[in-house]
């Protein structure tokens, strides 16, 4: 991930309890023991675990700045002995007319895990954008609910990105672009990609499903109406896994075949090695 945009992500759950304090010796802020003692089992631990981390939360968050200043750092050192190369300016970039949508409309769909692993995609997204020699117009779109809070709060930074590398909507893409422009990628669709049309916009659907929920951008782009297509990933390299991706691994598959072009240049330079069936 790009050092600029990296976060100050809270950990996956609450750091443990403080040696000591048990729930049933808790005493819980703005309610009574009494009215603690009647909750669920499950409940009262979380809720003292939140609590706790919250006491917690600036020391956290400062030890974060403290390491993402030191990352800076680290790749500054890097980019000066010639080991990576320095970030381009928007200036030293080629803007293509390539436009790509996240489509953010399946908050409701994600457990808390998810929805962190999703906006960190769109983070990767806006990194890699930030990054390519061909730059692309990348919206964002439906950014709501939990995924909404957690731009707002742990990616409160995203209000300094450039919108030359990213636009942040809460309107559905429909209204955005005309209909008969958007082509949402999905593996479900039997039609194949051959190729990556300027006048045409791509909605990749920001979701992280764990395969729970076969065919839900299909019948999406099917209710709206919209052209939809897969990208010919079987026809250049043999996946070990069924043919999902990351949405940042979609995205950058795609700004390396604006790049490049060439599609299977794109998916091996993206795709994990342990993905791919090297038999």
């Amino acid at each position: 991930m790009d050092d600029t945009t990296t976060a100050l992500l809270p950990p996956s759950s609450p750091p443990p309890r403080a040696p000591g304090v048990s729930v049933d010796s808790y005493e819980p802020k703005g309610m009574s023991r009494e009215a603690f003692q009647l909750l669920p089992r499950k409940q009262q631990k979380r809720l003292m675990k939140q609590e706790l981390w919250d006491a917690r939360a600036d020391e956290f968050k400062e030890k974060q700045r403290q390491k993402n200043r030191d990352n800076r750092r680290r790749r500054k050192q890097r980019v000066r002995e010639g080991e990576i190369a320095p970030r381009r300016k928007a200036e030293e970039q080629v803007r293509t007319g390539h436009r790509f949508v996240i489509d953010m409309d399946f908050d409701e769909k994600m457990s808390e895990t998810e929805v962190k692993s999703m906006c960190s995609q769109v983070q990767r997204c806006y990194a890699a954008n930030r990054q390519a020699s061909h730059r692309v117009d990348l919206h964002v779109t439906q950014l709501h609910g939990r995924c909404r809070q957690r731009f707002d709060s742990a990616l409160a930074q995203h209000s300094g990105w450039s919108r030359e590398h990213i636009v942040i909507e809460d309107k559905e893409y429909p209204e955005l672009f005309p209909s008969e422009s958007l082509v949402y990628l999905t593996a479900d669709s039997p039609n194949v990609i051959e190729t990556l049309d300027e006048t045409k916009v791509y909605v990749i659907g920001g979701i992280v499903d764990k395969n729970r929920y076969p065919g839900l951008t299909l019948e999406k782009a099917e209710r709206q109406g919209i052209a939809h297509g897969q990208l010919p990933i079987g026809r250049y390299v043999q996946m070990s896994t069924r043919k999902v991706m990351t949405v940042n691994q979609i995205f950058e598959m795609l700004l390396r075949f604006v790049e490049v072009p060439d599609w299977k240049q794109a998916f091996l330079d993206v795709i994990p090695a342990r993905k791919l069936d090297n038999e």
